[in-house]
């Protein structure tokens, strides 16, 4: 499921200015449930080691109009930096259940 959404990030990220605040919005909305779906497989490790996740699943969920329309660059280095945070966690997760 990850590796699918990463492909969806980098495909809005090439569509560039032909990507709807609608479609930002959805894309979002993707990004968070995989956040949470993450949150969740990694549910072995200490909550407190995941306050920051928990802050950042609120944050974003807060600020989805804002970031929905953002610029085409600014939303892009949004995008890249959740590509990179999902990959870590994706790995993480995949590290906890084989243990």
């Amino acid at each position: 499921m990850t590796a699918m959404l990463i492909t969806e990030i980098q495909q809005a990220q090439l569509k560039g200015l032909f990507l709807s605040r609608t479609d930002r919005r959805a894309l979002i909305v993707h990004i968070l449930s995989e956040l949470k779906t993450q949150r969740a497989l990694l549910g072995n490790v200490p909550v407190d080691h995941f306050v920051w996740m928990d802050r950042l699943i609120a944050r974003v969920s807060l600020m989805m109009a804002e970031i929905a329309g953002m610029e085409v660059a600014e939303f892009n280095r949004v995008l890249n930096e959740f590509e990179k945070l999902l990959a870590t966690l994706d790995g993480l997760s995949r590290t906890v259940t084989r243990h």
